[in-house]
């Protein structure tokens, strides 16, 4: 999935009160399995590599996959929200359980560019029969469904949540997936 549809889907499914209280712990762990991508994608561009050398050949590398699938981990992610629980932090706990949705919607909409859900314990990859970006694997399809579930979704959250600091928040993260689709669409078309 897009990025930041998974901080609209996330706050979603969060209970009114978890949303409420921590939304900005949900709308991190949203949006933190993709930070090393973003630092990887910067870092391709900053060093003169072009789209298809970052997409096809960079991205790949063993050891940007690495970090990748660490943040994607649900074995990882788990533990991690375990120790959160265990201590008493409540902030953390919803960070890391925001964490966890966001690789579990990553989960069935990704093919030739499928995470490793079980790292480090196991090498398996879950090559899914649908991508979220992919139109050889229904991607305009999955596409136009994301997009409606986030407008949807994001028009809800604004009618409904009771606290403007969401309602602000909401707003950003819609702006910023319409922006994302506009540079996909000058970028990568």
């Amino acid at each position: 999935m897009n990025t930041p549809a998974h901080a609209i889907i996330n706050l979603l499914l969060f209970r009114k009160a978890r949303r409420e209280h921590y939304p900005l712990a949900i709308i991190i762990g949203a949006l933190l399995p993709d930070v090393p991508m973003f630092l990887f994608y910067l870092y391709s561009k900053l060093s003169g590599h072009t789209e298809p050398h970052i997409w096809k050949t960079g991205y790949f590398e063993l050891g940007w996959q690495a970090v990748f699938d660490a943040f994607h981990s649900f074995p990882l992610l788990a533990m991690a929200w375990l120790l959160a629980w265990k201590a008493g932090r409540p902030w953390l706990t919803v960070l890391f359980a925001s964490m966890f949705l966001h690789s579990c919607f990553d989960f069935p909409v990704h093919h030739n560019d499928a995470h490793l859900h079980f790292f480090p314990f196991s090498g398996w990859q879950f090559l899914s029969p649908v991508s979220y970006w992919d139109p050889a694997y229904y991607g305009q399809y999955i596409g136009v469904l994301e997009l409606f579930v986030v407008l949807a979704g994001g028009a809800w959250l604004l009618r409904t949540s009771e606290h403007s600091w969401i309602r602000g928040s909401v707003s950003i993260i819609l702006l910023l997936y319409l922006a994302f689709w506009a540079f996909a669409a000058l970028v990568w078309t």
